[in-house]
Formats: C-alpha cells, structure tokens, sequence
C-alpha cells in the first residue's frame, strides 16, 4: 500500500529526513519525503493515518497541508513592507543628492548596468539560489581534510568560480557580439531578466511559499570528485595540485548550474555583445558569491538562520525593484512613442550650431544619460548628430530606430551619424538596455524677417 500526502515547511535534506523519520516512527515501512514538492511517500501494510503525523510533527516546523500562494505569517508582511519604505526612501536620497550619478562614475566599465549591483546581486544569489544550488559541494569538498586545510580547497573552488565565470563570459559576450543582439530581440530578452529577477525577488521576500520551495539542489556527494586527491595530512604533494585543482574546475563548471540568478547575469553578458564587458560582469557575479559560500565552508546554516531572514527579505524587495526598472527600460524600447515626451519648441536647443550649412546638434553621454536629453533642431535640414562620451555607461549603446538610424555604441569615442528627419515630431533614443532615453524634436524653421 502507497500513501502520499502533502507536507509544509520543508526545504533542505535535513527537513526531508525529519520528516521521513516521524513517519517511519508511525508504523510506516518505508518513508521519502520531497522539500522539493512538499510530500511524503508512504508504503507499509499499517499506514499512519493524518492524526498520527499531525502528533508526531507536533515539536518540529512541519504540518500536513499545501503550500499557500500567498503566506498568512505576519510578521514576513511587515519585514517586506519595512523593507518597500526603506528601499523607497533610499531610491528619493539617491535621486535628490546625484549619489547615484556617483555610483555610475565609480562603475563606469560596467556596460549593462552598474558592477556593484552586479556584485550585489551575486551577494543575495550565494545565501539563496547559490546556496540551494551548490551548498552540497561546498560542504563536502574540504570533508575528508584536517581543519588546519580545509580552508585551501574552498579558496581553489572560488577561484576557479571567479575566473571560470569571468572566461565564459567573455565567451558569451563574444557570442553577442556575433549575433549582435539589438531592437526587439534584446529587449525581449531583457523583459526575460526581468521576469526572472522578479521571479526570485519573490521568492527571496518569502511572500510565495511555493515560489520559495521551488529551487533545484545537488547531492553532496558531488564534492567527492573534488576531494578525491587531497592528502589526509593536507600537506603538498604529487597529489596535492590534482586535490586544489579539482574543486577548481568544479567551481567554474557552476557556471552552468541552472541558477536563476546566474541565468539573469549571463543574459546581461550576452546583451553587451563585448567579451571584455561579459568578463568583468560574470566575474562581478561569482566575486560577489565568495563570502557566501565561504561562509557555508565553516557553517551550513549561515543563509538560513532566522536573523538572516528580515534581511533576505528586504534584499527580494530590491532585487524586485530592478526588475521594475529592467522591464520598463525593456518596454520603452520596444515601445518608444509610450514614454516619449512631446516638446513644443520654437527655437533649436543651445547644443545645435550651424556648420557649413549643416546642423550640427551634440550630445554628451554622462553619468546620468544623456545631456541635454531632449535636442531640437529644424525639419527637412541635415543634422550632424554628435554623440560624445564623458562616462563610459550603457548608455553608450545606442538605438535610434524611429530616427532611422542603425544601432552603434559610443564606447570608444565620439560617434558622428548623418540623417535628415522629414517630418516634424519628436523621435526617441535610448540605450539598448532601456535604462536612459532621449529625444530630438524635429520643427519648421522660422520664417526670417
């Protein structure tokens, strides 16, 4: 006889065995329980009925039931709406005081969006999906080594993370540079990263119980490969080199573990279509996962205590922020006219000069987009469009289709593009990445008197 019933408040292997085990002590005769899917699996002549679980789950954080949608604990809702002033209040001071126009001078190589929220973003994934992911190979691999080494093998398996996931970036970011993602195809993808980002906020808020049971781990067993050659007396020798070596690879083979997180970084690699851009992102990425996962060297909780919760909550809601922002930048590109601000001008903008009978109409990339943002210059006239690169930012990938102008990027230098616009209007622009926006305004040269 086979029983299955649904239990909640599991979420590692240590919860599963918990929960076997009361069965077992039940009359059950064998017993598997699932954090993943929240059941246990029971076979046996005699099954315990709802009754004997409920009194032998009495001590411990699990119950008979289903995963809610939507968490009734109170005091997550608070956390989270603590959590949406603090993050709302930071996101005024930045804006009223230009730190974040600081920030982006500091992170002026990241071109698909600041480095430090790249690393920030690596933080919250190695006490979360990282965690989830790879804590089994972490915990295991320095297992058989004395204390005194069991620190070597850990800084081996996060060095090869850190330069395996800068290398494969820039192999990524190769492969966008070939394709040469743009327009449509790469605001879709980026609508992809926000939905993921949003996905995992979520799920990091801890609002959605099944959102947050929904994770994929590997065995521990794993990290025996990788500890395969270490001496016991954890001292150099013939095989000391293989033993760093291994949890070395294996570090930077998590590049293709199916974290959500890492799967939204590496978009953002491809998206820069540069190799040098994909490494320093994906690098970010797996350097922002080291103290996390060294942590979880010395103690395998670390990114579960309770004290740590209110904190992983309000990393969710900002993570859940950018995904905001992310998609809205996706969707003004795709859809430029929607945000466009019309400008009724009589007069060009001080930024546009005449030429050799040419309108020469400049703007500058900075810190925060483009200055001036908006540019007007006369109908049926050529324009000698300027776009000059104080800051190196995503800003600096540029498309212009209601301009009629093919995508270019302004990273290496000032970048003169030629057009005439027939038709009075305002047209958009922006990054590539939808994050900065401006328009030139097309109007009818005023009648000389």
């Amino acid at each position: 006889m086979e029983r299955t019933i649904n239990i909640v408040g599991m979420t590692c292997a240590a919860c599963e065995q918990t929960v076997a085990d009361a069965a077992l002590a039940c009359g059950a005769t064998s017993a598997m329980a699932h954090a993943r899917t929240g059941t246990l699996v029971m076979t046996g002549d005699a099954l315990p009925t709802d009754g004997d679980l409920t009194r032998a789950l009495a001590n411990t954080p699990y119950a008979l039931g289903h995963r809610a949608w939507l968490t009734k604990d109170r005091p997550v809702w608070r956390d989270v709406a603590i959590a949406v002033v603090v993050v709302t209040l930071a996101a005024v001071a930045f804006a009223a005081t230009g730190a974040g126009d600081a920030l982006q001078n500091v992170t002026r190589l990241a071109t698909s969006g600041s480095l430090v929220f790249i690393v920030m973003l690596g933080v919250t994934a190695s006490v979360s999906t990282c965690m989830a992911l790879v804590g089994g190979l972490v915990m295991s691999i320095a297992a058989s080594a004395p204390p005194t080494a069991r620190l070597r093998p850990h800084l081996a398996f996060n060095a090869g993370r850190i330069l395996g996931f800068a290398a494969l970036g820039a192999l990524v970011g190769g492969l966008g540079q070939a394709v040469a993602p743009s327009g449509t195809a790469l605001s879709v993808a980026m609508i992809a990263v926000a939905v993921v980002m949003g996905l995992l906020g979520l799920r990091l808020t801890g609002l959605s119980p099944r959102l947050a049971a929904a994770q994929f781990s590997l065995p521990a067993s794993w990290g025996g490969w990788a500890r395969r050659t270490q001496r016991p007396d954890g001292m150099a020798g013939s095989g000391a080199a293989a033993g760093l070596a291994r949890p070395a690879v294996l570090g930077a083979a998590t590049f293709f573990l199916p974290c959500g997180f890492t799967q939204a970084v590496q978009v953002m690699a491809l998206t820069t279509g540069s190799p040098t851009r994909g490494a320093l992102i994906m690098g970010a990425f797996a350097l922002g996962t080291t103290p996390g996962l060294l942590a979880a060297a010395t103690a395998s909780s670390a990114a579960r205590t309770p004290k740590a919760a209110p904190a992983l909550r309000a990393i969710g809601v900002l993570v859940l922020a950018f995904s905001v922002t992310t998609a809205s930048g996706a969707l003004h590109t795709l859809f430029p006219g929607l945000a466009a601000e019309q400008i009724s001008a009589t007069a060009r903008t001080s930024n546009v000069t005449d030429i050799a009978g040419t309108q020469r109409a400049t703007v500058e990339i900075v810190a925060g987009g483009y200055s001036p943002a908006s540019t007007v210059v006369y109908v049926g006239e050529t324009v000698e469009w300027v776009v000059d690169p104080q800051v190196i930012s995503c800003a600096s990938l540029i498309t212009a289709r209601e301009l009629g102008v093919a995508d270019f990027n302004a990273i290496d230098g000032a970048v003169t593009t030629r057009l005439t616009i027939k038709k009075p209007g305002t047209y958009s622009y922006g990054c590539r990445m939808g994050m900065y926006s401006g328009t030139i305004t097309a109007i009818e040269r005023p009648p000389t008197t």
